[in-house]
């Protein structure tokens, strides 16, 4: 540094001196060996916002179809969905509310078993519903035998005067009293609870767990509404007459939706 400077010892110009002295340390220091030159150094202007990539959009979780319920496959008919699960194309479009030329679409869901048979919570079986879910009941499928041991208590004291026929009938007429009282074979939830369905006129539907419901029709009076929790003997509807005069109760019991005979879930009369 002493000998790079000495030359200019004697400027006359001290601003000159300065502003030379500086290119000649700049020098020096360039000149001095090992150096390495200093990188050079850009400014770029830093953009004024930089977002991160949204990620890529995960598929929606397909949820499962729920027991009772069908997903519409490419090539399927309302007959074929119909006997793949055993049931009436009839029934099938009452339930979907749907008419026998309508088409499905692919990914559509449709109910494939009666709405109160298929363990629907009472919530589901609302008023307004309601008749809809009785005539979907009520509609045509084929009976099965009950398999069950007697859980059911006699609604009401008269003889059997019409039996149980498998294809044919879908329950029992016991006879009685007019106006006596017809009782809940068992506890449950009335869920349906009207005079709606003309071959039924006033009809009482009781809803006892999952799998088993018990109708009683052709009562004089309604005693119970829709929704209210019944125990086992307890006082529903008053009987009614037939068309020719005679008291009778027309009772029924269903097993997931299929109609069986009543007189193998009642208990044998000595």
């Amino acid at each position: 540094m002493k000998i790079c400077s000495s030359r200019f010892a004697k400027s006359g110009s001290s601003m000159l001196f300065a502003l030379l002295l500086a290119a000649s340390l700049a020098g020096c220091a360039l000149a001095r060996p090992g150096a390495q030159p200093a990188a050079p150094v850009y400014a770029v202007d830093a953009p004024a916002h930089v977002s991160a990539p949204a990620p890529f959009p995960t598929p929606a979780s397909i949820s499962q179809v729920p027991a009772g319920f069908y997903r519409v496959n490419p090539g399927d008919t309302q007959i074929g969905v119909s006997k793949a699960f055993g049931r009436e194309a009839s029934a099938l479009a009452q339930w979907n509310r749907l008419s026998p030329a309508d088409g499905l679409r692919v990914g559509q869901v449709l109910r494939v078993a009666p709405p109160l048979g298929a363990g629907a919570s009472p919530a589901a079986s609302a008023p307004s519903n309601s008749l809809a879910q009785a005539r979907a009941l009520f509609a045509d499928s084929p009976s099965e035998a009950a398999s069950t041991k007697a859980r059911l208590a006699w609604p009401v004291s008269g003889a059997v005067t019409a039996p149980f026929v498998s294809g044919k009938t879908k329950g029992i007429v016991l006879g009685g009293r007019v106006g006596e009282p017809v009782r809940a074979a068992s506890g449950g939830r009335v869920v349906y609870a009207g005079g709606r369905i003309a071959a039924y006129g006033k009809l009482i539907i009781i809803k006892h767990d999952a799998h088993v419901l018990t109708a009683y029709g052709n009562n004089r009076a309604l005693l119970v509404k829709e929704g209210t929790d019944v125990k086992a003997g307890e006082a529903i509807a008053e009987m009614g007459a037939d068309d020719k005069g005679q008291a009778s109760l027309r009772f029924e019991v269903r097993s997931d939706g299929k109609p069986v005979d009543p007189l193998k879930y009642l208990p044998k009369r000595q």
